[in-house]
């Protein structure tokens, strides 16, 4: 007997709707877990392997004093000096290099090409070396150039990944326009003619930019929860059936907040904005509602929420469109509010936990610890799902 066709359409396969480049990623990533553990790296087997990388780049100096950074959930990060034999000069540089998974998943040779273009709009940390599939130090990496500065004056506490740091009046007044102008000029740059051939830029006038980073993080949400959330399901569920039209692609920094970028105490000067591993191409609104997530804010002293610990959120919004001339969407922006509390909770409580539960990270203890953020992140998705945005 002949099947009967089906009178409904076929429903798309979400799951792999998405950027080339991060679906490949998505799927290496998930036929690797469960496999084998991770060991922290120990510093002389580092040494031995940037010395290899150092030499296939053909470079004749060799790494000195190689140690630990703090910091670095989802990657192990060194400092070291590189050394030229016949002169004596000496750098300092900085290694990045992936666990087998951690609360993120991304690209050393993704954040190596942006960090390459965007050098000269905003600042940030030099690429020295890629070792893109970890041929020389067995996981891929990539060294930079170190950036002097801090990410809190030195009278601030703070926590993880920058969490509770407060700047405090005189630094924000003179950081507040450097902040603002960078994250203007990132989502201005003129990316028509530059190298960026990992990455790939969403139709203009479709859904397909807001679609891209729900696929995206609603495929981690399946491969990597180790216990179901109905929050969650449904959060994605909410986001799917209201995916915002972007009119115009830009460039996104994708995680910029507080505790990502550096400044010189007593220049107050902007020294670098940090860890580029999550930009791609997409809605300004995005990287504009990131920043607004409590996790990312302080309090002033009537309890109101300082972005980037610096400015109220009318003066943030208000500050963004008078510089970038951009309207913002209050329903979009809403959107993204939401995206951001659904894949900031994926990351702790589905990758991290996941990462610490099967041992492929060097902090696995820390990834459980932070596991625990999702409760905040939940309690303020339900409050943004309500309709209360910013």
């Amino acid at each position: 007997m002949a099947q009967l066709e089906s009178d409904h359409p076929a429903v798309p396969d979400w799951r792999g709707d998405m950027e080339p480049h991060l679906l490949a990623m998505l799927e290496t990533k998930h036929a690797r877990q469960g496999k084998c553990g991770y060991k922290p790296r120990e510093t002389q087997d580092v040494a031995e392997r940037l010395g290899r990388l150092l030499s296939a780049h053909g470079v004749r100096g060799h790494a000195h004093n190689v140690r630990r950074m703090g910091g670095g959930a989802s990657k192990e990060q060194f400092l070291f000096e590189l050394i030229d034999p016949a002169s004596g000069a000496s750098e300092q540089l900085v290694l990045r290099m992936d666990p087998l998974e951690g609360i993120i998943e991304t690209c050393r040779t993704r954040e190596a090409q942006v960090l390459a273009v965007i050098g000269g709009t905003v600042p940030a940390p030099p690429v020295a070396y890629v070792d893109g599939d970890g041929r020389y130090m067995g996981q891929p990496a990539m060294v930079t150039g170190f950036v002097h500065g801090a990410t809190k004056p030195r009278d601030s506490t703070s926590g993880p990944s920058g969490v509770g740091i407060v700047i405090g009046e005189r630094a924000s007044a003179a950081l507040i326009p450097q902040y603002l102008d960078n994250l203007v000029a990132i989502h201005g740059l003129d990316f028509a003619d530059i190298d960026l051939s990992t990455y790939a830029v969403p139709l203009a006038g479709t859904n397909q930019a807001a679609l891209w980073q729900l696929n995206f993080w609603q495929r981690v949400l399946e491969d990597d929860a180790i216990d179901p959330s109905p929050l969650l399901t449904y959060t994605a569920c909410w986001l799917r059936d209201r995916a915002p039209v972007c009119t115009t692609p830009v460039l996104l920094h994708g995680d910029y907040r507080l505790g990502n970028f550096m400044f010189d105490e007593d220049t107050l000067e902007m020294t670098a904005v940090l860890d580029w591993e999550l930009a791609h191409f997409g809605d300004f609104h995005e990287d504009v509602a990131y920043a607004l997530e409590p996790l990312f804010c302080s309090r002033d002293a009537q309890g109101e929420p300082l972005v980037a610990s610096m400015m109220q959120v009318s003066a943030y919004l208000d500050g963004y469109t008078q510089r970038s001339g951009r309207v913002i969407d209050r329903q979009v922006l809403l959107w993204y509010q939401v995206l951001t509390g659904f894949k900031l909770s994926l990351m702790n409580f589905a990758s991290g936990a996941r990462a610490a539960r099967d041992g492929t990270n060097h902090q696995s203890a820390f990834l459980g610890y932070l596991a625990a953020c999702h409760v905040g992140l939940s309690a303020n998705m339900c409050r943004l799902l309500e309709g209360e945005g910013a």
